[in-house]
């Protein structure tokens, strides 16, 4: 039997001398290879390799952006208080925002300057969810050693590993420039042309296991405390989300969200029908707008320019608690114009019991 489980450790040991490495070379979410990035076609963990880029170049940056992909379009080098890093990840949330921020200060780095893009992925998405997404696992950085290895070791499952040789087999480079600018600027590409696919985007963008939860609402609360104890100017907007998700928000509370909002912090709107939102030519799919769009929002939140017509659609409206009615009357007017429902929630909180996962 001593003999049996001495052959048994001896083979597990020559498994993972031949495994590891291959995981580690292979490395198709660029954990590994965080400082040379390797565009393969496969979504990299931003939730990792972004902080850990912050972390590395200490005072590189005394400015950042938060937020999902969404904000990934903005133009961080034409805000004109700081030096920005966009911190933006796949369905980023404030809970992993604050994480971050934390880690940040803990490590020294203390911006001037936090800014925070929010919408319905904010209020929809419970964190927990993100755990066994890798593109979208969070790094423990201030967990244990065996937290730590734990969160590495998930990156060397041999079925996920098989299932990304194909697609990166098939991967064809189009953006030379991906893994310089993420470790420089964040951003994504803001030069791509949008080619909106009227055919097959020209419909809601949204997930079976959206549903509302008030929790963002502390999380946000921490995030501007901590902003504020260390003498941070603390700023949120709300991403312009395209018109026909945006129908399907409303109707599951996405109101209510931005109602609740204004009693956490001010924040700029951006949401809404308007004339952007609207336009599929502002955006590159029923998700993220263009870079374009991200100039709009610049214009209104560093340099003071608001579209007076865009303005009275709501776009680029400073919210406070106590002018968060005269939004949500603009925002319940342009529902009622459309004949849409507001806050029955359908989709999420009574949907019915066969649509429940």
């Amino acid at each position: 039997m001593k003999r049996f489980i001495i052959k048994c450790l001896a083979f597990f040991a020559i498994i993972c001398l031949l495994f590891v490495p291959f995981g580690v070379l292979l490395d198709p979410f660029n954990i590994f290879h965080a400082t040379k990035l390797v565009d393969n076609g496969v979504e990299p963990d931003k939730n990792y390799i972004k902080p850990l880029n912050v972390i590395r170049k200490k005072g590189a940056y005394d400015s950042f952006l938060f937020g999902s992909s969404r904000v990934g379009f903005i133009d961080v080098t034409r805000m004109n208080d700081g030096t920005y890093y966009d911190m933006m990840a796949s369905e980023g949330l404030p809970a992993e925002h604050l994480t971050i921020l934390k880690a940040f200060i803990k490590r020294g780095i203390v911006p001037k300057n936090v800014i925070v893009g929010v919408d319905d992925i904010s209020y929809f998405v419970e964190p927990s969810l993100h755990k066994n997404i890798l593109y979208r696992k969070m790094f423990p950085w201030d967990g244990t050693l065996t937290e730590k290895l734990g969160f590495y070791l998930a990156f060397l499952d041999p079925i996920t590993l098989a299932e990304s040789i194909d697609t990166m087999k098939d991967h064809e480079i189009r953006d030379p420039g991906w893994g310089d600018r993420l470790l420089t600027t964040g951003t994504e590409w803001l030069e791509i042309e949008p080619n909106f696919d009227v055919e097959h985007n020209l419909k809601p963008y949204w997930a079976d296991y959206y549903m509302p939860r008030d929790a963002v609402f502390d999380e946000l609360a921490q995030m501007k405390a901590l902003c504020e104890e260390h003498n941070i100017k603390f700023t949120v907007f709300t991403n312009p989300v395209f018109g026909y998700t945006y129908m399907k928000d409303i109707d599951n509370g996405y109101l209510v969200f931005l109602e609740k909002l204004a009693d956490v912090t001010d924040y700029y709107n951006f949401s809404g029908f308007n004339d952007v939102t609207m336009d599929t030519g502002n955006y590159y799919e029923n998700s993220h707008y263009t870079s374009a769009v991200g100039d709009k929002m610049i214009d209104v939140m560093f340099y003071d320019k608001a579209d007076e017509r865009l303005l009275e659609q709501g776009f680029g409206y400073k919210v406070t608690a106590d002018n968060v009615d005269d939004l949500l009357e603009i925002l319940r007017a342009q529902a009622v114009n459309y004949d849409l429902p507001v806050n029955t929630y359908s989709d999420t909180l009574n949907r019915k019991e066969s649509e429940e996962e």
